[in-house]
């Protein structure tokens, strides 16, 4: 996976991920705009052929941290959504 931050301002994140499947941005998008202080989060391919994604991102707070509580809280839903399953399977 390759990310990086095409353009950064005060409320204002564009980042890009490539060489990822897009269920990822789009994951990290559904967790953004669940957050009250996230105004716009969007998810594109920039190129049918590539996987070169950009995720758009404005928000009251700062952008970064906005991203790193979407990404905590994706992967907390992951891990919880995993221990429910092995316990059902086990039964």
């Amino acid at each position: 996976m390759l990310a990086e931050i095409a353009d950064i301002k005060d409320n204002e994140l564009e980042l890009k991920l490539q060489e990822e499947d897009i269920s990822i941005m789009y994951i990290i998008q559904h967790e953004l705009l669940k957050q009250p202080n996230v105004e716009f989060a969007g998810v594109m391919l920039k190129h049918p052929l590539i996987k070169d994604y950009v995720l758009r991102l404005l928000t009251t707070i700062d952008p970064i941290e906005a991203v790193q509580d979407a990404s905590l809280s994706a992967s907390k839903y992951a891990e919880d959504l995993a221990s429910t399953l092995r316990e059902k399977l086990k039964k």
